[in-house]
């Protein structure tokens, strides 16, 4: 997953960190036995920056980055975008490729224990309040649309002003669940500080950078996106969040699914009921 990791982190690299990333790729047949030291060395960089960048792409360890390069064919290490003038069966195929592996770093990006306690978080809420700007506000009625069908309460509007009133009436037993890709969106950001002013716990979705919204959040989960050199990408963010709502959904179905499924149910059979 090397070539993924560092297509998600490439953005957010440092200088010194993306010349680590390209001399990698330029190199990578002698990459997989050098030490931590000898690439510094090969890239006039110091060696704390090394252990930085592995970091970064979410590995523990130097070693650890080795071990998963050693992993992978040469050939799929290539960084392929889409073209304009490739097959539409090349297209296809690599959005295919894209979507796979922007689900595979989440996965990794997100630890069973934060699904875990986010899922815990919602179902003992009084209350849940979602919101997010543009797009992101369409995962946040999704979600709480699921939630709502298993007879969680939850409240969402894109009117910040709105959302603000929510929060402000709103206190510890409330979870406030806000999405951002980048986690630096202003209305996103006054509507946390809100909450921290009434000590509401948070759950931040955003990018695995660190950024404004980490700071306010208790509990972060981390989506993915790809950079990409042409405009012709495909919208991997969006698979990264749809993955982690419907990962929390499942979940907390799972947690009581007879009293949920009843819920659902319930709920299906008054939107059939004829007037």
């Amino acid at each position: 997953m090397f070539k993924a990791k560092l297509k998600a982190v490439y953005q957010d690299l440092t200088q010194s960190e993306r010349l680590v990333a390209d001399y990698i790729l330029d190199h990578i047949d002698e990459i997989r036995t050098i030490t931590s030291h000898q690439l510094a060395v090969n890239t006039h960089i110091g060696q704390s920056t090394i252990i930085r960048f592995s970091q970064k792409l979410g590995y523990n360890s130097f070693r650890e980055l080795l071990a998963d390069l050693s992993a992978i064919p040469r050939q799929d290490l290539v960084r392929e975008e889409i073209q304009v003038n490739e097959s539409m069966n090349d297209t296809n195929r690599k959005i295919i490729a894209q979507y796979h592996d922007i689900v595979e770093v989440t996965f990794e990006n997100n630890k069973e224990e934060t699904i875990q306690q986010a899922c815990e978080m919602l179902i003992k809420a009084k209350k849940v309040i979602l919101f997010g700007i543009g797009s992101s506000n369409l995962f946040c009625e999704y979600l709480a649309n699921q939630l709502v069908k298993m007879g969680l309460l939850c409240v969402t509007s894109q009117t910040p002003h709105t959302i603000y009133s929510l929060i402000d009436q709103s206190r510890k037993d409330t979870v406030l669940f806000l999405i951002s890709e980048s986690g630096e969106t202003r209305e996103v950001i006054k509507a946390a500080s809100i909450a921290k002013e009434n000590e509401m716990p948070i759950i931040a979705m955003t990018r695995m950078a660190k950024n404004s919204l980490h700071t306010y959040a208790d509990l972060i989960l981390k989506t993915v996106s790809f950079e990409t050199e042409t405009r012709l990408n495909v919208t991997t963010m969006r698979c990264s969040q749809l993955y982690l709502i419907d990962a929390l959904y499942l979940n907390i179905m799972k947690s009581n699914f007879n009293k949920f499924s009843k819920t659902i149910e319930r709920a299906e059979m008054l939107s059939d009921r004829k007037l």
